[in-house]
């Protein structure tokens, strides 16, 4: 098959710009083809989301593996995938490189195991030339998993941690001072989903754990859970797990930080509350017993415009009558 230019179509590629607008500037030609699933290894440097290694599917996993029952359930996992690449084949090629007379694996691991898996002799790959660098690699790791149906919010936490460790590393900043700006730039989203990321990045390590164990799985109630006041977190981490929509986590947020207001001003009270009411007949009631006391008679005059069927008149004329009354205690 013939060689191309590797390029990122579309918004991406014009959010990334600069840091990967053609894999030929950052690492070599792509080309595509059929490549035998034995020439195939994981790159050491490369963070991993499963234990499983090739070696377990062909040899299968030792009962004296320390990590054996963990494995088992990877592997069983992998067999709906599996049984889809034996009777389909794969539609999207893994991604790999050179490296020597073999090949590294980029992004595409899940679909490499479940080859193994189906008993296939070779497995469609983009080939790479070149080893791309730090930042490259991540961003093409995010760009091949991010439509990726069964991709978990922690797998996409893992893969966005990397390119911000990368970004920051190049640019000399630490990753809490990469902005939700410039994550939306070199994602190429919006700039609200890039103010969740990093309010996910900021997550406590009790939230985290919840994230990757799947119990909280939504992006939305992760970023709002994580933006929560610290006191807040783990009653609202609970609800979310309980099966809390967001409308219902913010309720109940609302909810109980009203509660905690009005009981902060009952215990200290700084102002006086009147109340309200909708009531016109009460609210001139209260105003004109005020100004029939012989101390506030001469207030009248002041109230003669007031147009007693409209609520918002009568409450100016209250707060008026509030003020003269401080004004006269102070005189």
């Amino acid at each position: 098959m013939a060689k191309k230019t590797f390029k990122i179509k579309g918004n991406l590629a014009e959010a990334l710009g600069d840091t990967v607008s053609s894999a030929k500037n950052n690492a070599g030609e792509l080309h595509i083809e059929a490549i035998p699933l034995r020439k195939i290894q994981l790159d050491p440097d490369n963070p991993r989301d499963l234990i499983l290694t090739f070696d377990d599917i062909y040899q299968d996993i030792s009962k004296a593996d320390g990590m054996y029952e963990r494995k088992c359930n990877e592997k069983e996992s992998l067999g709906s995938l599996a049984k889809s690449i034996k009777e389909q084949g794969i539609i999207n090629p893994i991604l790999v490189y050179k490296h020597n007379d073999k090949y590294r694996l980029i992004a595409g691991e899940r679909r490499t195991l479940a080859s193994i898996l189906a008993e296939k002799e070779d497995i469609p790959a983009k080939i790479l030339t070149t080893r791309p660098k730090s930042l490259e690699m991540s961003l093409l790791q995010w760009i091949e998993n991010i439509e990726r149906e069964d991709l978990t919010l922690w797998e996409r936490f893992r893969n966005l941690e990397k390119i911000l460790l990368s970004y920051a590393e190049k640019q000399s900043v630490s990753t809490k001072d990469v902005s939700p700006a410039e994550i939306s730039r070199l994602l190429g989203c919006s700039l609200q989903q890039a103010v969740n990321y990093r309010h996910i990045l900021n997550s406590t390590d009790e939230l985290k754990k919840h994230i990757e164990s799947g119990k909280v799985k939504n992006i939305e109630k992760a970023a709002y859970i994580s933006s929560s006041p610290l006191e807040l977190q783990d009653m609202l981490i609970q609800s979310c797990i309980n099966g809390f929509t967001l409308s219902e986590l913010k309720r109940q947020a609302r909810g109980i930080s009203l509660d905690s207001k009005a009981k902060d001003k009952s215990e200290n009270p700084m102002k006086i509350n009147f109340g309200t009411t909708d009531n016109t007949f009460a609210a001139k009631t209260i105003i004109d017993t005020v100004l029939e006391h012989k101390n506030f008679q001469h207030f009248s005059d002041k109230f003669r415009g007031v147009c007693w069927d409209d609520h918002k008149s009568i409450a100016t004329a209250f707060r008026q009558l509030v003020k003269l009354l401080e004004q006269h205690n102070r005189g």
